[in-house]
C-alpha cells in the first residue's frame, strides 16, 4: 500500500511545489531578457565594427540569422550528451564544456548580427530587433 501511495502522491506534491515556486522564482523580473539584450547589443557593436573595417559574412551571416534558434539548439544538443556520457566528469570538464558552448553561441551571435546588417543594408542598431525577431 505504501508503494501505491508514494507513486500517486509524490507526483502531485512535486508538481504543486513546482507550480508555487515557478511563480515566485527569481528570474521573472526580466533579467534574462536584459542579459540577452546586452549580448545582442555587444554582437551588433562588433558587427558594426567589422562592417566599418570591411569584414563581411555574406550569405553565411544571413543564413545564420534565419536559423539561429535551431543552430543554438543543435549546439546545446551536442554538448549535453557529451556531458551525460562522460565517464567521470570533473569540474574542469564541466567548465570546458560550458566554455565551448559559450564560444559557439558567441560565434552564432556575431554571424547573426552581421546577417541582420546584410539583410537591412545598414549597420545594426543596439536594442532594435532585426528581421524575423
Amino acid at each position: 500500500m505504501s508503494t501505491v501511495s508514494a507513486v500517486l502522491i509524490t507526483p502531485r506534491s512535486s508538481s504543486a511545489w513546482w507550480w508555487r515556486s515557478a511563480r515566485t522564482c527569481p528570474g521573472r523580473d526580466g533579467s534574462p531578457r536584459a542579459v540577452r539584450g546586452g549580448a545582442d547589443a555587444a554582437a551588433d557593436s562588433a558587427a558594426r565594427w567589422g562592417a566599418a573595417h570591411g569584414v563581411r559574412t555574406g550569405r553565411a551571416g544571413t543564413w545564420t540569422q534565419a536559423h539561429r534558434r535551431w543552430l543554438a539548439l543543435a549546439a546545446l544538443l551536442v554538448v549535453v550528451p557529451v556531458f551525460a556520457l562522460w565517464n567521470h566528469p570533473t569540474v574542469l570538464t564541466v567548465l570546458l564544456l560550458v566554455l565551448v558552448l559559450l564560444a559557439v553561441l558567441a560565434v552564432l551571435a556575431l554571424l547573426a548580427a552581421s546577417g541582420r546588417a546584410a539583410t537591412t543594408g545598414e549597420p545594426p542598431v543596439p536594442g532594435r530587433p532585426g528581421p524575423g525577431e
